[in-house]
Parts: C-alpha cells; structure tokens; sequence
C-alpha cells in the first residue's frame, strides 16, 4: 500500500467558526485516515495440526516463530 501525500489543505478566514473547525476536523480526519497503517508485533497462527504459533519478525527483518500452547 502505497501511502501519498494528502492534498493541500486551505483553510476558511471567513464565515462561522463552527464551519472553519469542522472543515479542519475534516481534513485532520483525511489525513489521519491516509496515513494509518496498522501495525502488530507479532500475530498468532494455527498451523493444520491444531499447534498454535506465535509469528513476529526481529530487527533484521527475519521471521522468528515460537510454539506457544493454546
């Protein structure tokens, strides 16, 4: 997932300062939205047998797996 830059924002001078902070709410919340990746720091498998693994990776990217009872 390639993650792209938001569009510029431009914020109202005028008008109600309800609608000024919503839009900026809004454009907050865009953001946000383009920019959240979620993250794990492990996730837990269940291989065919039934045996459970615990599935995370370690700083030089390799994959470390442990067997963790169920």
């Amino acid at each position: 997932m390639a993650i792209r830059p938001p569009a510029p924002f431009s914020p109202q001078l005028t008008g109600d300062p309800r609608d000024q902070m919503r839009q900026l709410a809004d454009a907050i919340s865009r953001k946000a939205d383009l920019t959240s990746i979620p993250t794990y720091s492990a996730v837990m498998l269940i291989a065919p047998d039934g045996s459970t693994w615990n599935v995370s990776v370690d700083s030089a990217g390799a994959l470390v797996t442990a067997q963790v009872p169920r």
